[in-house]
């Protein structure tokens, strides 16, 4: 097997020979650290292994100073070690260690293989995740931090099944490249399947109005005839849109971030935290839970539409999961889903319209394509929020829908926080851009940049009437910004649009593009 330095393929090993106490109280399969002391000359050399110093033999060149981990792998004249790098600079095996585990450690067998779920913890001075095997869950100590900090299955094998077992990960590490390629791929798949959130605002809004609840509601043709949604679907759209943010509470600070927290962006990341907690919790319902409840409960209605007999509408279904069900949906959407879609609803009171079928299952489908749409989009959002670069710069992409009176705006985010500087005294460098349209005022672009207590503002309106108002404003703006304390320079309204526009699908990182193509 390689080790860093060597770049043929063979099989290394160390031969050690006393303090003999050392040496025999080492186990087959026991993992070992050890630092070289001395290089090896006529293929001999000096190695610490837990306080001692051993002579060791090897066929490869060693430098004084190197890290080692070494396997036991036999117990004869002179004990066998084997090097557990197997690429030049890859890093060694992860190892992780269990305590006491009486259910557990009757399972172990020396070199036996199995498959568990790792967990990322924190709390620690030492790194440690939770193990999740045989239906057990039990904090490991590791010998190194995972490279990853999200939840991972991995492949095992025992290497100590003593008092205090020892696991060895056989589960190739995910780097940074592997997480990048895959982010990439996410992004290429989900790309053609989004929508702008827009349309399907327009069509919720329009259901959830107590007098365009039908058809019309779906499709935005008033010609439609009747009202088939059943009443627990239109009250679950009304409290998704009951959910979002108003114009008031994005004006302040607290209620911005608020909004934020709860656009989508962070539900699998919060569903990951609960998995860690004794006694897990579904975290609180946002908008994609929203969504995902809605997905739901459409196709349960599809499907109890379509089984209705002789084309007859559902009067009333009963939706599942409600709307703040989504949570748990989140981790089980597509079993979840498939069970709902396979069960029909109760129908109560069949309205005998057999012409309306087509209509109403063709409404639906509308509406489900564009549910879909939009999870899609949240989706994209979350994957170029979830790349970061070489160099340390990052973006996030945030949409926020917004209720303003009867009418649902949409605030549009993109964060940039600049590449690393290469000293520690420069202050980090963010952007803020903000795209909006508001009834009245038209298109209107804004960015915010903050260095240390430096804050630039510019603002873009297509509308030159807007842009005159908001210069009006800005002594306002001025005054504000002193009185948190911020240095206030390049302040300006601008007629036209911004040099960069601030949508997720125009923002995508260039790990899109693959240049090895």
């Amino acid at each position: 097997m390689d080790i860093p330095g060597i770049r043929n393929s063979m099989d290394t090993a160390l031969l050690a020979k006393s303090p003999q106490a050392v040496v025999d109280a080492w186990k087959v399969g026991q993992l070992l650290n050890a630092r070289v002391v001395s290089a090896p000359r006529n293929g001999q050399g000096t190695v610490n292994i837990s306080g001692a110093l051993l002579l060791a033999q090897t066929t490869f060149p060693l430098k004084p100073g190197q890290a080692l981990q070494l396997e036991v792998t036999g117990q004869v004249a002179m004990t066998i070690l084997k090097t557990l790098a197997s690429t030049p600079g890859a890093s060694p095996p992860v190892t992780l260690s269990l305590p006491p585990q009486p259910q557990l450690l009757t399972l172990f067998q020396t070199g036996q293989a199995l498959s568990g779920q790792l967990i990322p913890a924190a709390g620690s001075r030492q790194p440690s995740a939770i193990l999740e095997l045989a239906g057990q869950r039990v904090r490991v100590q590791l010998s190194q931090p995972l490279p990853v900090t999200s939840t991972q299955t991995v492949k095992l094998e025992v290497v100590t099944p003593g008092t205090i077992a020892s696991l060895k990960i056989l589960t190739p590490p995910v780097t940074a490249q592997s997480n990048r390629t895959a982010i990439a791929q996410a992004l290429r798949n989900t790309l053609p399947q989004q929508a702008p959130l827009p349309a399907l605002l327009k069509q919720l809004a329009q259901v959830a109005r107590p007098d365009n609840a039908g058809i019309a509601g779906i499709t935005g043709k008033s010609s439609q005839p009747g009202s088939p949604l059943p009443q627990p679907f239109i009250e679950q759209v009304r409290r998704v849109l009951v959910d979002l943010p108003n114009i008031q509470s994005v004006r302040n600070a607290d209620g911005l971030k608020r909004a934020v927290s709860q656009s989508g962006l962070f539900l699998e990341a919060r569903l990951a935290q609960t998995l860690q907690q004794p006694s897990p919790t579904p975290p609180p319902a946002d908008f994609k839970t929203g969504l995902l409840g809605l997905l739901l409960s459409l196709l349960n209605l599809r499907s109890s539409s379509a089984a209705t007999p002789g084309g007859n509408m559902p009067g009333q279904a009963q939706s599942h999961p409600p709307g703040h069900a989504g949570a748990t949906a989140a981790t089980h959407a597509s079993t979840h889903a498939s069970r709902q879609a396979s069960t029909p609803a109760t129908n109560q009171a069949p309205i005998q319209t057999p012409s309306l079928a087509p209509q109403f299952q063709q409404a639906l489908a509308d509406l489900l394509r564009t549910v879909e749409s939009a999870l899609a989009r949240i989706q994209l959002s979350q994957l170029v929020s979830s790349t970061v670069d070489d160099d340390g710069k990052r973006s996030w992409i945030v949409e926020l829908p917004v209720r303003a009176g009867d009418n649902i705006d949409l605030i549009q985010l993109r964060i940039d926080k600049d590449a690393k500087q290469k000293t520690q005294k420069k202050t980090t460098h963010w952007t803020v851009n903000l795209a909006l349209m508001l009834d009245g005022l038209g298109p209107l672009q804004a960015r915010v940049s903050l260095a240390g207590t430096l804050v630039h503002t510019h603002f873009w309106a297509e509308n030159p009437q807007t842009a005159a108002l908001i210069d009006e404003h800005l002594n306002l703006l001025q005054q504000r910004y002193r009185a948190v304390g911020l240095t206030v320079g390049a302040l300006k309204a601008h007629h036209g649009t911004a040099p960069e526009a601030a949508a997720p699908e125009e923002n995508l990182p260039h790990i899109l593009l693959d240049e090895k193509a």
